[in-house]
């Protein structure tokens, strides 16, 4: 029989704080935050984001070459959407209908029936995406394709004596985020950035954010020859009607065939091309030190602010007119994700390193201020969540690891796998 050595920290442990120092808090509310219940779902390969459907009562989970959907009412897998290489993220239409999923090996967009959950269609968008977003005024899906991993980066080697370092990874190259109408089910634009594209989220006002991340972005000289320069962290901003004007516009004379290719929209600052076509206005907001890389995003349309989770342990509040930093407050290790509760006025940050937490901020719309009232710990990678606005409740997903000690050798050797089955859905709430 095979014998499994499981290695989880559960969050009573007191050898988590030992992993990682835990915020404090600055005001503990009076009726905290606990984990209440686990659901084990099992399923295999590598997950990624949460969609939560609140009306439906479904938990959206992309979970390797599938997407979960969980009745949150029961905890019970209530149905499954096959038939992806590498699924990554939901985005739900404002007409309870159809849902759409990036699927990133296959270079394409899926869009399946909500009530059958059979998928109608794939869209070819010949990019990888991950993150994905519905903005219901236009009915436009936003898919976006990051930059290329160059280097994973990892220890640096320092002379004896001196302390370790950690090089952060490294992305090259131009990101795209690809338009699809999603009313025809196609691509109508594919606009070229450079830097890292990372997470969209939109507002309720016809626009759609992006978090962008360091990378090196193609340059040339005015002789031509080819360098490579960093491009800083920073915001994207996107104007729905702006895309679909310039869409109208180069299409102007075009042939019956050449209106059914996406057309190409140049953001970035490359001179490698001629034929990408510098026509939208730019709307970038730079980020300063407080942020040094942007992951997960969140948007609070109501108040006009920006939710942001930096990998540098900061929870970073702006104001998505102009960008100015109004509050900056630490998380924990390996933040990702985040989601906004404006019915309780709560931002949930996932923090999937070290020993896992979640941090949760209030937030008084009133004063405009921001506070950490607790560092829930949780269970190591539980890096995405979804926030139930209708219940208050906060999902988030993870796995445990184990040692198989049939396959014992020398120091060193031991090798830490998923436990087949130990996926599951933790339910966080008062």
């Amino acid at each position: 029989m095979r014998r499994t050595l499981i290695l989880c920290l559960v969050a009573s442990l007191p050898v988590a704080a030992q992993v990682a120092p835990v915020p404090t808090a600055t005001e503990l509310t009076s009726n905290p935050f606990a984990i209440k219940k686990s659901w084990p779902i099992g399923g295999a390969g590598n997950w990624d984001y949460l969609t939560m459907d609140a009306q439906a009562r479904r938990l959206y989970i992309a979970h390797g070459r599938s997407v979960q959907v969980v009745d949150v009412d029961s905890g019970a897998v209530g149905g499954e959407i096959r038939g992806f290489r590498e699924a990554h993220q939901i985005a739900l239409d404002d007409t309870g209908e159809y849902g759409f999923v990036s699927d990133g090996l296959a270079a394409s967009v899926a869009v399946f029936d909500r009530r059958t959950l059979d998928i109608e269609a794939s869209i070819p968008i010949h990019f990888s995406p991950r993150s994905i977003a519905y903005e219901p005024q236009s009915k436009l899906v936003f898919a976006v394709c990051g930059a290329t991993l160059v280097n994973p980066g990892g220890p640096v080697h320092v002379r004896p004596g001196t302390a370790p370092r950690t090089a952060p990874p490294q992305y090259g190259g131009l990101s795209h985020l690809v338009v699809v109408d999603a009313g025809k089910n196609s691509p109508i634009a594919d606009i070229t950035l450079g830097g890292d594209l990372r997470y969209a989220q939109a507002d309720s006002d016809g626009h759609i954010y992006v978090t962008v991340g360091t990378a090196m972005e193609p340059r040339s000289y005015t002789s031509g020859s080819p360098y490579q320069e960093p491009t800083p962290p920073r915001i994207a901003k996107f104007d729905a009607a702006e895309i679909l004007d310039a869409v109208r516009h180069l299409r102007e004379g075009q042939s019956a065939s050449a209106s059914n290719e996406p057309v190409i929209l140049d953001w970035s600052n490359s001179r490698n091309s001629a034929s990408l076509l510098h026509f939208l206005p730019r709307h970038f907001f730079p980020l300063t030190n407080v942020c040094t890389n942007p992951q997960g995003l969140a948007v609070d349309a109501n108040h006009q602010r920006l939710f942001l989770a930096c990998d540098n342990q900061q929870f970073v509040v702006l104001d998505s007119n102009d960008a100015h930093v109004v509050a900056s407050l630490t998380t924990g290790p390996g933040d990702d994700v985040l989601a906004y509760d404006p019915v309780h006025e709560l931002i949930f940050i996932a923090n999937g390193g070290g020993y896992g937490s979640l941090t949760i901020v209030q937030q008084d719309a009133n004063t405009d201020s921001y506070t950490v009232v607790q560092n829930l710990p949780t269970m190591e990678r539980a890096r995405t969540l979804a926030v139930d606005s209708s219940s208050g409740e906060v999902y988030l997903v993870t796995d445990l690891h184990g040692v198989d000690l049939t396959k014992m050798g020398g120091i060193g050797t031991l090798r830490f796998d998923p436990v087949a089955g130990s996926f599951q859905v933790l339910v966080v709430g008062h």
